[in-house]
């Protein structure tokens, strides 16, 4: 069905740990540097020195519903193929379509409603996060 778009986003991902990988020892390597570097540094006035700059603010991500987002997408995304899958049989039948037309159509009621209802499941998660967070206050 999408199956020009499955090498793409497979190269997409493999380039994009690659690089992640590469970037994370190389500012290990950095790190360390920079630390044997002020270790060196004897004589030097340290009292004014922010190695927060370099190294970060220490800020956490807030990432406390993560779980929740991504479960509310997958049960949206779970929700619209099914309903997708009901759409496509209530019109076509269970008779394989043999035209091109009838093909496309399956494919669009298909992504159709998994983004529509992948959309909603964002949004009840969004809901459901605000009202967590407001009790929380």
């Amino acid at each position: 069905m999408m199956d020009f778009i499955s090498v793409p986003v497979s190269l997409g991902i493999g380039f994009f740990t690659f690089y992640k990988l590469v970037e994370l020892f190389d500012r290990k390597k950095e790190r360390i540097m920079i630390i044997e570097r002020l270790s060196q540094i004897n004589s030097a006035n340290l009292e004014n020195l922010d190695i927060s700059r370099i190294f970060g603010d220490g800020k956490k991500l807030n990432n406390k519903y993560i779980s929740l987002r991504i479960g509310s997408l997958l049960m949206g995304l779970g929700a619209g193929l099914l309903i997708g899958i009901a759409i496509v049989t209530q019109v076509f039948g269970t008779a394989i379509p043999s035209s091109y037309e009838a093909t496309q159509s399956m494919s669009i009621v298909y992504g159709a409603s998994t983004l529509c209802f992948g959309g909603l499941g964002l949004i009840a998660g969004f809901i459901v996060e605000a009202r967590m967070s407001k009790k929380e206050q």
